[in-house]
């Protein structure tokens, strides 16, 4: 039982990891905010939905990978769980890293230029695109 739990974890920590990614981009990057401030007219309301957007999205895929690494047998909502399990997770979740990976590039220029997380938004797609395709080779006859 505790070689099966180990292997377990041990298999999850780059989902871990990458869970941490996602934490960090919602809390200290700035490249959602700045993309939807720079896109629109400033009121309140951008501002206060550029806020909304540039924290809750990236937290929403981070706290999906933290509970499927080490809390997988924790229960959260009954629609969070059924998305989980499904692929669309996954596409999500790369769609949104090489949005900021193109943000990055394109719009925040060479002053700003930021190779951990130009390299962590890379290598997190890489590592999504791969383990997916595994899950779907798994499951499909």
């Amino acid at each position: 039982m505790t070689n099966r739990y180990t292997k377990r974890i041990s298999e999850n920590i780059p989902l871990f990891l990458g869970g941490i990614f996602m934490v960090y981009l919602a809390v200290l990057d700035e490249t959602l905010f700045n993309f939807i401030l720079d896109n629109m007219t400033r009121d309140q309301l951008t501002i206060a939905l550029a806020t909304t957007v540039a924290s809750a999205l990236p937290m929403f895929f981070a706290v999906g990978f933290i509970k499927q690494s080490f809390l997988y047998r924790w229960q959260t909502i009954y629609h969070y769980e059924k998305l989980l399990l499904g692929n669309i997770f996954w596409i999500l979740t790369v769609f949104l890293l090489i949005s900021i990976l193109i943000i990055k590039i394109i719009e925040e220029s060479m002053h700003q230029f930021n190779a951990p997380i130009l390299i962590g938004c890379m290598l997190f797609s890489i590592y999504l695109v791969i383990r997916w395709s595994n899950k779907r080779q798994k499951y499909s006859p």
